[in-house]
């Protein structure tokens, strides 16, 4: 089993890691006509590779074999490297709430009180 990692071919977005035997190919699913002992005909669904010009089979684009970097927040491929394709959120710090600010202003009160 080989690891690949799956993009969207659209963005080239990060999807998921998966495991494969080999790259995936491209196929297509055409009806072929079946004549069983009976000599009755029916038509049953095959799936058949993909080929180009030359015959060779067409490998699926959505899958890569390159490992992106550590450190990527929203890995991008570009078709020949992995980029950054995001930046991670900036974190956000919680107001007090009211009710908080109260406790607070009490606790100093009584603080001083204690003096």
């Amino acid at each position: 089993m080989k690891l690949f990692r799956k993009i969207d071919t659209t963005t080239g977005n990060f999807i998921e890691d998966c495991l494969f035997d080999s790259l995936p190919i491209l196929t297509e699913t055409v009806l072929v006509d079946a004549t069983d002992e009976e000599g009755t005909i029916t038509q049953a669904e095959e799936i058949r590779p993909l080929l180009n010009a030359e015959g060779n089979q067409l490998l699926d684009p959505q899958y890569v074999e390159e490992t992106p970097p550590q450190g990527l927040y929203l890995p991008r491929w570009t078709g020949t490297e992995w980029i950054e394709g995001g930046q991670a959120p900036e974190p956000v710090t919680a107001e007090p709430t009211v009710e908080d600010r109260l406790a607070m202003a009490e606790m100093a009160i009584l603080d001083l009180m204690m003096e």
